[in-house]
């Protein structure tokens, strides 16, 4: 409806419909919709962290049954190793029995050798000269591992009756600093004073005492000169390996 006033100003004027309500339901539904959005991100946010959570705590017992296959493999390796580490130490402990005791029959052998040729030399003329030779000739380890024993026995053969006068000489051959070295024994020896021993004796003639041999020097062997100082005399050389016995 429009009223109109003449000489003034119209206005134009609308009946709009009165909702007094319309403002409530609108704050209403945005604080539902904002409810509603947070308590979905929520849901969500639990969800995908419980996701995540079950994937590190599946990871996790991968990595533990892991851990647990590479430990059990790892004892498995180390009771491998203990006992080749023992077997090589049993093998080592019987290979150095083997050569200990092949060195002991090694000595037995030479001492028995020794003997024989002893015996012999006492029962059978030997040829030419007076009869003389070496009967046996030890060398033996003491506790000092530059320290050693020596015996020298000479013999004449039980069919001579003659007294056998001569000299013995004595000389340890070996290498020091890659060199080959000679030893006289008064070099080695304090109980011997002079290059060589003298001889005397009708049927043997045992020659003992102790050398020290150098720091350095690898010993190689034993060097024997058996001489005569009668006119028809002997001259006996003879050589013999570093065969050591352990006293």
């Amino acid at each position: 409806m429009e009223l109109k006033v003449k000489g003034s100003k119209q206005y134009r004027m609308k009946v709009v419909p009165h909702k007094p309500f319309s403002g409530v339901f609108t704050a209403v539904g945005v604080t539902l919709w904002v409810l509603v959005t947070a308590a979905g991100s929520y849901f969500a946010g639990q969800y995908q962290l419980r996701k995540s959570l079950d994937e590190k705590t599946l990871q996790h017992s991968k990595v533990l049954e892991h851990l647990a296959a590479l430990k059990g493999e790892n004892e498995v390796l180390r009771m491998r190793a203990t006992t080749a580490e023992q077997s090589l130490a049993i093998g080592d402990k019987a290979s150095e029995a083997v050569r200990a005791e092949l060195v002991q029959k090694e000595n037995q052998i030479a001492e028995l050798k020794q003997e024989i040729s002893f015996y012999r030399g006492v029962m059978a003329p030997a040829d030419g000269g007076e009869g003389v030779s070496i009967g046996r000739f030890i060398l033996s380890q003491t506790a000092d591992a530059r320290m050693y024993q020596y015996k020298l026995q000479v013999q004449q053969s039980a069919a001579r009756r003659n007294v056998v006068r001569g000299s013995a000489t004595f000389t340890v051959v070996g290498r020091q600093d890659g060199q080959l070295k000679r030893y006289p024994l008064k070099a080695l020896s304090e109980q011997v004073d002079s290059e060589s021993i003298a001889l005397r004796f009708k049927y043997f003639q045992n020659i003992e005492g102790e050398l020290r041999l150098p720091e350095g020097f690898v010993p190689e062997g034993v060097e024997l000169l058996l001489k005569s100082t009668g006119r028809k005399g002997f001259n006996i050389e003879q050589r013999y390996g570093w065969l050591v016995q352990k006293s």
